[in-house]
């Protein structure tokens, strides 16, 4: 069903792991089916599927519910916001925090980062069983979406293991950050709908600059 390239299990500095999938699921109807439930890990944003909590045209507005900060009480790491971009209050929660453009705030379709962090049965050097877990995930909740999922495995500035998908042929690009933690893990997801290079450069330099507490 697609080509998975893997890595050695301690891998250098560096893109190590490439995965490449065109999801022409057609013809694939039934992959991912049998997916071990306690393997599920954060939902995405994709556009168009039934569970995606993204900014999107009739999305429902939230009252904030944690303070401005990007380092919160409860939050187990801290990261840097770029500059140029500000907290949506209006979609942002205790458990995940959305941010956009400043001057966008307003926008109905507006390129937004997320932040969030989640637990799994894993252990920081099982990265890669956690990432198949990611992988089994992605495989049903693109299943009826014509799109092509790239995936690299490297570090961060910080010296973490980071998963990177990116799922593009869509109405918008996605990229999810996967950093790995000890049976926990800081997902930053950008949903874009411009098409500028400077939005994923930003989530970039978010997962760059995310340390755990």
């Amino acid at each position: 069903m697609y080509s998975e390239i893997k890595g050695k299990r301690h891998f250098p500095k560096g893109i190590v792991w490439v995965l490449m999938l065109l999801l022409l699921w057609g013809s694939l109807t039934g992959c991912g089916s049998g997916t071990d439930t306690s393997d599920t890990v954060a939902g995405s944003n994709i556009p168009g599927t039934a569970d995606g909590s993204g900014i999107s045209e009739g999305s429902q507005a939230r009252e904030p519910e944690q303070p401005e900060s990007e380092n919160e009480s409860a939050f187990p790491g801290s990261y840097t916001v770029p500059e140029g971009w500000v907290k949506a209050e209006q979609y942002s929660t205790v458990d995940k925090v959305f941010y956009v453009e400043e001057g966008h705030e307003e926008d109905d379709l507006p390129d937004n980062i997320s932040i969030e962090i989640g637990t799994n049965r894993y252990a920081a050097e099982e990265h890669e069983q956690f990432r198949d877990a990611i992988v089994r995930q992605l495989l049903v909740q693109l299943q009826g979406v014509e799109a092509e999922l790239t995936g690299d495995g490297t570090y961060t500035e910080q010296g973490y293991v980071v998963y990177i998908f990116t799922i593009s042929g869509t109405d918008a690009l996605t990229k999810q950050y996967y950093i790995v933690g000890d049976q926990q893990y800081c997902l930053i997801h950008l949903t874009g709908f411009s098409g500028s290079e400077s939005t994923v450069q930003a989530a970039q330099d978010m997962a760059d600059s995310f340390v755990w507490d």
